[in-house]
């Protein structure tokens, strides 16, 4: 015969996984399943040459460099041109010049990701390696003007 504090320990453990696996579950379906840009990954892409012809930061409105909160995960904002990058929603940021990320895929250490950066009518792809001790580098990058 069980006891009953026992009964009730494990329905609370039962209650306690089931919530845990409803969050992880909304969490996904809320992201697609789409794993997020580490802020590192972030500061590499920007400071990548490939890149750099683009961005102009002698032009007005192009610092600080904007870039969207879409597919980026949580941590330190990167400075681009002396200034801390300014993240903002998709609604926030409306028409001024921003970079979006459009994909982030992972495979192992591997990791691809594309951005647009309308306002110079770009796309770039960047392929990235993670080290064994967690460090990010850009093992390519390739930025093409899109058709219009």
């Amino acid at each position: 015969m069980s006891h009953p504090s026992r009964s009730i320990r494990l329905g609370v453990l039962g209650v306690l996984a089931a919530v845990a696996a409803s969050s992880w579950a909304c969490e996904a379906s809320a992201q697609g399943g789409q794993p997020l840009i580490p802020r590192a990954v972030v500061k590499l892409i920007i400071d990548h040459p490939a890149l750099a012809g683009y961005l102009h930061p002698e032009v007005a409105g192009r610092v600080p460099l904007v870039i969207s909160n879409h597919l980026l995960a949580d941590g330190v904002t990167p400075s681009k041109f002396g200034q801390p990058v300014r993240i903002l929603g998709d609604r926030e940021v409306g028409a001024q010049p921003h970079i979006r990320f459009k994909s982030f895929a992972m495979e192992g250490s591997r990791a691809k990701t594309v951005l647009e950066y309308d306002v110079e009518g770009v796309e770039a792809v960047f392929n990235l390696q993670r080290s064994d001790s967690g460090w990010w580098s850009v093992v390519d990058a390739q930025v093409a003007k899109r058709n219009p």
